[in-house]
């Protein structure tokens, strides 16, 4: 039996929200707290594991970002929030193509999703970047 209970799911939303908040201001270290806490109190959630992957990306940690992406891909494969972190550190990591690929099958797979438009987003930013280096 755990020493604390654990918050409500609608608790945990809003903690998770002020993780997001905390990451968006770049307040990592404190984002990164919120998300590792969540992660302890419900290692089943994939939100707060992908939540301090996203923080882990913005600090240009890849390698411990992916490690986590991967986790959850074990665990879910199908997982879109994961497959389009998954392809962004593809890009960051120089292998465009291969996360192009990625993304475009979360595209694919997810329909009007909040992740099939933030993997066309990137698509997007990565396509403007090149034509503005050309």
């Amino acid at each position: 039996m755990p020493v604390l209970p654990t918050p409500p799911d609608h608790e945990l939303r809003i903690i998770l929200e002020a993780g997001f908040l905390l990451r968006d201001v770049m307040r990592y270290e404190a984002a990164a707290t919120v998300f590792q806490g969540v992660t302890a109190l419900r290692p089943d959630l994939e939100l707060p594991v992908l939540g301090l992957a996203s923080v882990l990306i913005r600090q240009g940690e890849l390698d411990r970002a992916q490690a986590l992406c991967e986790s959850i891909l074990e665990r879910s494969p199908e997982s879109l929030h994961a497959r389009t972190q998954q392809g962004e550190i593809l890009i960051y990591r120089g292998q465009r193509e291969r996360g192009e690929e990625v993304l475009r099958a979360v595209i694919a797979d997810g329909g009007d999703s909040p992740h099939a438009v933030t993997a066309q987003a990137l698509l997007d930013t990565v396509a403007a970047l090149t034509e503005a280096s050309e």
